[in-house]
């Protein structure tokens, strides 16, 4: 797997997978490009952010734009310093970010793909997201996978905690997208049949 590349250890993972009565090429397609925003996954992501968007409040910050729509295709373009590490296409797609995910702002660090591997700047830690496809029968199975590496004790130690608090919604988020890109790749396997 391609993310084996950018995060062959790491302290923290999660590992969500599901069945698709879709061809790889359209699941594939459908991970690329599937709205991700739900209800659930709004109101999360909301409550993980209300102490910063408090905060901005409180210093009287206009607040950042809301994305019409959010694809890990586009995940690069407007999430919290993600970058796209790699991509096989049709196969493997995977989207990385650094920083200091536990703070408020989750403390993103630039970095490059390049970068990435060898990113190990005291505090911080590495987020690798794989979401890769492969053929099962009469269709698909689709896989996504987080990886949390620390680069330090000090950071793994706040990942740590902050892990055992956001890890039931962290389930619940990967879960989600992955029923949408379900939906939406069998919704255009239909329409193609």
């Amino acid at each position: 797997m391609l993310i084996d590349r950018y995060l062959p250890t790491f302290d923290a993972t999660h590992v969500c997978e599901v069945s698709v009565v879709a061809p790889p090429e359209t699941a594939y397609a459908a991970i690329r490009e599937t709205d991700l925003r739900d209800p659930v996954i709004d109101f999360l992501f909301a409550l993980r952010e209300l102490p910063l968007r408090l905060a901005r409040r409180l210093r009287v910050e206009a607040p950042p734009p809301v994305p019409q729509r959010v694809t890990f295709g586009d995940m690069a373009q407007i999430g919290p310093g993600f970058i796209r590490l790699a991509e096989e296409p049709g196969t493997e797609l995977v989207i990385g970010a650094a920083g200091r995910f536990w703070r408020n702002d989750y403390g993103a660090r630039p970095v490059s793909g390049a970068e990435f591997i060898s990113f190990r700047e005291p505090g911080n830690a590495k987020l690798a997201i794989s979401l890769a496809v492969r053929p099962a029968g009469r269709g698909s199975i689709v896989r996504y996978e987080a990886r949390t590496a620390t680069t330090d004790a000090v950071a793994r130690r706040k990942f740590g905690i902050y892990w055992r608090l956001i890890v039931p919604g962290v389930a619940l988020v990967m879960r989600r997208a992955l029923l949408r890109i379900k939906a939406e790749a069998e919704r255009r396997a239909l329409v193609a049949a």
